[in-house]
């Protein structure tokens, strides 16, 4: 995670040196982050809202399987290879943001290495500094080990001569703006404030549960929308109970971390709840029957995905292993010495997508493919 926190930290240090405020650095950078994971958020959008357009055809292969899962997996999956549906689309979107979270994290919680670019030579010494200054006024600062950076800045502003042996230490953080709309980006909130309940003491308790309420309205509206573009779908119940006790966990986390995280949550939540109702409104209509179909070629013409290969391959041990194995129409994705070149396999597999595309049609009453037409003349 260093690394990410290193690069994140150069962004929030550039953005820092052009908008001296950490709260409106922290805003650039949550759009800066939506932009560039904009891509993937795309195209897992795109595959869910193709997913959608086979409910139809899934909801047939669920009441003819319903007593054999083993089979109705090996259907669905055939399915999707015959539709061109990447399964694993989502993957990647899911991946960067819990990468970039912790990467936040770390950048919050040391905002003097990597916003400020201090040397750890001079946070060590002035930490060093902070608890011999505390052991003398006989204070305990339960914080001061696992948040020395975020400590720091909390006495600097009321003890700065605690500092002034380090050279130009206070200077560089004497004009360092952590506050946004009045309260302390660099503060925990608490339920019982050391100085009794305040604007900022409110504002630090309120940031976690506003979040929590962005991240419950998000999910409001994708199960919302997942049920009118797929009412058929089978219901998730343990997953759908994750996904609203969820914000509870946000809350939980909130309260025990700088606000900063928090703020970046609510930033990055409202602009992410802005993307995904705007990516539902295009990926509609008329427009997403031909983005599917465009998705569709593109995804046949590079042949199966590794996934596919590997659950086909599952699905052949399995098979072998219950002893029903049938040899008509199964693919084999291996490296086996079957003498063929790689173009060769590759027309191969071409062949043995466009007979699956075939059988899909005939079983759900489609047209049949065109190439696939000309191929049986």
């Amino acid at each position: 995670m260093g690394l990410i926190a290193t690069v994140m930290g150069w962004v929030m240090y550039l953005f820092y040196q052009i908008i001296p405020s950490y709260g409106i650095c922290i805003i650039l950078f949550s759009i800066t982050v939506k932009l560039l994971t904009l891509p993937a958020t795309y195209k897992m959008q795109v595959n869910q809202a193709r997913q959608s357009l086979l409910a139809p055809k899934l909801e047939k292969l669920r009441k003819s399987y319903a007593n054999n899962q083993q089979r109705l997996q090996e259907e669905q999956n055939k399915l999707f290879q015959a539709e061109g549906i990447n399964q694993t689309a989502g993957c990647l979107g899911s991946f960067l943001t819990m990468i970039l979270i912790l990467g936040v994290y770390q950048v919050v919680m040391r905002p003097l290495t990597y916003v400020l670019r201090i040397g750890s030579e001079q946070i060590t010494e002035a930490t060093n500094l902070l608890s011999d200054w505390l052991t003398t006024q006989n204070i305990t600062e339960k914080y001061l080990s696992s948040r020395p950076e975020l400590i720091i800045l909390k006495y600097l502003k009321t003890n700065p001569d605690v500092f002034s042996s380090i050279p130009g230490f206070n200077e560089k953080l004497a004009n360092f703006n952590n506050n946004f709309l009045g309260f302390d980006l660099a503060g925990v909130p608490s339920l019982h404030p050391e100085n009794g309940w305040s604007f900022t003491a409110l504002m630090l308790v309120l940031l976690p549960v506003i979040s929590a309420v962005i991240q419950l309205i998000t999910t409001f509206v994708t199960q919302n929308h997942s049920k009118k573009s797929n009412p058929a779908a089978p219901q998730m119940g343990a997953m759908n109970l994750m996904l609203y006790l969820s914000p509870l966990f946000t809350i939980w986390i909130g309260m025990s971390v700088p606000a900063g995280l928090s703020f970046y949550w609510l930033a990055n939540g409202v602009i992410s709840l802005v993307v995904q109702l705007m990516l539902y409104r295009y990926l509609s209509g008329e427009r997403l029957l031909k983005i599917n179909e465009r998705e569709k070629q593109k995804q046949l013409a590079k042949g199966p995905t590794w996934m596919q290969r590997m659950m086909e391959q599952s699905a052949q041990m399995q098979a072998e292993q219950n002893g029903n194995r049938s040899d008509s129409n199964r693919t084999r994705y291996t490296d086996g010495d079957d003498g063929m070149s790689r173009k060769e396999r590759a027309e191969y597999e071409k062949t043995l997508i466009e007979a699956a595309r075939k059988r899909a049609a005939l079983k759900y009453g489609d047209a049949v493919p065109e190439d696939t037409k000309s191929d049986e003349q």
